[in-house]
């Protein structure tokens, strides 16, 4: 029997554990079919690549990525799964992606230098170590040092949408992911898409676009989630003709309702996005 997560993240990117502890909590919770889509980087799948070299693992490593796109002028999260991780244009775009998060970075440290939050893009860049500082290592800091008691109010108060230190970015065009995961051999998947707070319409829009850019599937459940949310989401994929993926967008051991394959069950009249004709063979 197979027990799939298609959305998980390492410490490549702003997950807690290592490639390697992933898999291992991966395993030990029955996991067969494992995707890790750290943000803008493959860095931990080249990273896992020495370890399973060396070391048998029953979970089948599926490469993927998280990358941030611009549709209707909001930012929304593409996975590319199944990638081929050595195209070389896909490591070309990912460089770029990968200069604008650190630009980014640099610019929210400027900003909460100003407001009296001192050197936090060097703390936040210590959190990080050797991966690229994004919004959660700030918030980390914010709270190490008082800041805040939690990582939820350095959002709220710093960090979050229309905030003091929200800093907008001129992501890459939902045509150009599309077209760069499909030609890495990969499938492009909206993730989460109940967590952008987008009216029906609105989603339905965007699933518009998506669908006519050559976008693949929907993310019909992502983590812990209402049987309401699944159903309605569901009902898109048929509507707008697309596969269905589910991920727990694990982060940390510590956030249990997004534990690895918690509740990640497709409904029967889903069609899986392992079941793509393009992907069959790769999953089997």
């Amino acid at each position: 029997m197979i027990k799939v997560d298609l959305h998980t993240h390492t410490t490549a990117s702003d997950g807690t554990l290592t490639p390697l502890s992933l898999l291992d909590r991966a395993e030990s919770r029955g996991i067969t079919h494992l995707a890790i889509t750290d943000h803008d980087t493959i860095d931990g799948l080249f990273e896992l690549q020495n370890f399973t070299e060396k070391k048998d693992f029953s979970v089948k490593v599926i490469p993927g990525i998280e990358l941030t796109t611009n549709i209707l002028n909001n930012s929304f999260h593409i996975l590319g799964l199944w990638v081929d991780i050595h195209n070389t244009s896909f490591k070309d775009f990912l460089k770029n992606q990968k200069k604008v998060r650190q630009e980014r970075a640099i610019r929210i440290g400027d900003i909460l230098e100003k407001k009296g939050i001192k050197n936090a893009f060097e703390g936040a860049k210590r959190i990080a170590s050797n991966s690229v500082v994004g919004r959660p290592h700030f918030a980390q800091y914010l709270v190490e040092n008082g800041y805040c008691d939690k990582a939820r109010q350095a959002y709220a108060t710093w960090l979050g949408n229309g905030k003091v230190a929200d800093v907008k970015v001129n992501w890459p065009s939902i045509d150009k992911v599309v077209d760069i995961i499909h030609k890495a051999n990969g499938v492009a998947v909206l993730a989460h898409p109940n967590k952008y707070g987008l009216t029906k319409t609105k989603l339905r829009d965007v699933l518009s676009i998506f669908k006519s850019q050559g976008g693949d599937g929907i993310e019909v459940i992502n983590g812990r989630q209402e049987k309401k949310i699944t159903d309605y989401l569901l009902g898109l994929s048929h509507k707008f003709d697309m596969a269905c993926s589910v991920g727990s967008d694990f982060h940390s051991p510590l956030q249990p309702w997004s534990d690895l394959g918690l509740d990640l069950d497709l409904p029967s009249s889903a069609k899986p996005i392992w079941e793509v004709s393009t992907i069959r063979e790769r999953f089997y």
